[in-house]
């Protein structure tokens, strides 16, 4: 072997994947883009094959431990998850996978929140119509008291300093159970997708009846204001999340019903990235609107004018739709073949 034509004909293999591995040391793999990880994987393969060659055919100690380093180091970035790296998948699914997700499924997006929606409406229609019947969506607890003697008795609590959320240990546990129960809904319109999205279909309704059940009870006792006030703030994040796991639950209908794709197994390989960035992105927003309906929800006048929180939560819903459809996010390709975390890029190079 002609041991100076095969170092200058290999050397610029070397040196690029050396500054590779600089580069991902910085940041992580997830940093490449698709092709720069693809071309990652092919130059890991040459120089693995460069460093068999150099053990058989030569016994140059300096070459061969700078390849072994340089395979050693390509090795362990494809092998090992980074711990730190975590937070920042985290951050690129909100900031781009997510947002991504949601703009390329808008036709079921639509369609789960037009199930949401009749719901609310036949929920309304019929409570208006019969209030005597709102029994047939809400609990005996939330027909206890008329809206107006709730609306009222709350005032009455926050303007002598003893509202019914009055200490920071309270209004933790309020807040942790609020959003832990909005989490659970959400994730059972997603795994009731399974019933060919039948279950999925039904809880959206169900949701939104109970929704126009209860407008229309507040509606009818004239203190809409109140409810507004009181709904809008964590309604404007948590009633979207529960339609984006109504959304994450017709993309399982989907696959299932689908047959020009596959089978439903490899349907699901494939929607496994967006079906986690749903998820992830999903519960994130719910603990934000958890937090705010444990606190700034339940504060009413005089502590908090109601056009103050109506205000509030028109604002909320504008970011939440601005960053959801405005906002510039990484290509289609890009967010499809980047995956969830470090350990699935592991198990995409060593397959």
């Amino acid at each position: 072997m002609d041991f100076d034509a095969f170092i200058h004909s290999r050397r610029p293999r070397w040196e690029r994947l050396d500054a590779m591995l600089d580069r991902i040391d910085r940041s992580t793999l997830g940093a490449l883009t698709p092709e720069e990880a693809e071309e990652f994987f092919g130059l890991y393969r040459l120089v693995s094959s460069d460093l068999n060659l150099v053990q058989t055919r030569t016994a140059n100690p300096a070459l061969l431990e700078y390849l072994e380093h340089l395979v050693g180091r390509a090795y362990a970035n494809l092998s090992v998850p980074r711990r730190t790296s975590i937070l920042q998948s985290w951050l690129k699914i909100i900031r781009h996978h997510f947002p991504a997700t949601i703009r390329r499924e808008l036709p079921l997006l639509l369609m789960a929140t037009t199930c949401m929606l009749a719901g609310a409406v036949f929920g309304f229609v019929v409570t208006h119509a019969a209030p005597h019947r709102a029994d047939l969506f809400l609990t005996p607890d939330h027909l206890a008291q008329s809206p107006s003697e709730r609306v009222a008795e709350l005032e009455r609590l926050e303007q002598t300093g003893n509202s019914r959320i009055s200490t920071v240990g309270e209004h933790s546990f309020f807040s942790t159970f609020l959003f832990t129960h909005n989490i659970r809904v959400t994730i059972l319109c997603f795994v009731l997708g399974m019933t060919l999205g039948i279950g999925t279909i039904v809880v959206l309704f169900a949701n939104g009846a109970m929704l126009g059940s209860i407008t229309a009870l507040y509606l009818s006792d004239g203190v809409m204001t109140f409810f507004i006030a009181w709904i809008g703030p964590h309604g404007s994040i948590e009633l979207p999340c529960i339609i984006f796991g109504g959304t994450a639950g017709l993309m399982l209908a989907r696959a299932q019903l689908r047959r020009d794709e596959g089978t439903f197994l490899s349907q699901l390989r494939r929607l496994r990235p967006a079906l986690v960035h749903l998820i992830i992105g999903t519960a994130t927003l719910l603990v934000i609107a958890g937090t705010i309906e444990g606190g700034f929800s339940q504060i009413n006048e005089p502590t908090l004018p109601y056009p103050l929180k109506i205000a509030v939560a028109a604002a909320l819903f504008t970011a939440l739709t601005a960053y959801l459809f405005l906002v510039p996010v990484r290509s289609r390709q890009e967010t499809e073949e980047d995956l969830l975390m470090p350990g699935f890029e592991t198990e995409k190079s060593s397959a």
